[in-house]
């Protein structure tokens, strides 16, 4: 009896422990109603920058921070691919949430990453994706803290707008040149609160050892 009460307990520990998972620390958005985003290819690779654009945050994980400088820069770092309808291809490259341009100021979120972009052939969007893991993705802040800012991460930013014809298409062997407007989200480690009902669970467990223990004796 008492060896399956504690089997009991510790199953019900090691399943409602705080762990880590993915948590919203940022919402953002350009205010410009033109593209900002500008996306320059040889044929071979691609290059894609966003400027000092000013961005909107609306969810950050310290509170709304209204207007900072976004800027991007990143390469593809293979040949893109048509699979379907889709068009896939992997960047690697940097962004930051600045109160400066250039990437000046104060650090409100900046990171490094190196991901995979992909959207439909012909059509107006792309979205730049990491996750770490298994990506890699390394966030930066003057504002949050290490542990705010820990895997599992992710940083998701889509652009739509992309003119058409000819849209999102392969030039050669990388995506073509476009423009594009964005918005997009990061999110990174949080810990989980064991809920209510799963801390009766655990005080129900400790109590019928307590009682094992007493009728022993």
């Amino acid at each position: 009896m008492k060896t399956f009460l504690l089997a009991t307990v510790s199953a019900f520990v090691m399943a409602f422990a705080p762990g880590a998972q993915a948590a919203l620390i940022a919402t953002f958005g350009q205010t410009s109603s033109t593209n900002t985003v500008v996306a320059t290819d040889n044929g071979t690779t691609t290059h894609i920058v966003v400027d000092d654009a000013i961005a909107a945050v609306t969810t950050f994980a310290s509170g709304p921070i209204g207007n900072v400088q976004f800027s991007l820069d990143a390469n593809s770092t293979d040949a893109a691919v048509a699979v379907g309808g889709a068009i896939i291809q992997h960047y690697a490259g940097t962004f930051c949430f600045t109160s400066g341009t250039d990437c000046s100021g104060t650090n409100y979120l900046s990171g490094v990453f190196d991901d995979a972009a992909f959207g439909g052939a012909g059509g107006p969007g792309l979205v730049v994706n990491a996750n770490n893991p298994p990506d890699l993705l390394t966030l930066t802040s003057d504002i949050l803290t290490a542990s705010q800012l820990a895997a599992p991460s992710s940083f998701n930013l889509g652009f739509t707008d992309i003119a058409t014809p000819p849209g999102l298409h392969i030039n050669g062997t990388t995506i073509g040149a476009y423009t594009a407007s964005f918005a997009g989200n990061v999110s990174a480690s949080t810990v989980a609160v064991p809920e209510p009902m799963s801390i009766g669970l655990m005080g129900l467990g400790l109590l019928g050892l307590g009682m094992v223990k007493y009728r022993r004796q």
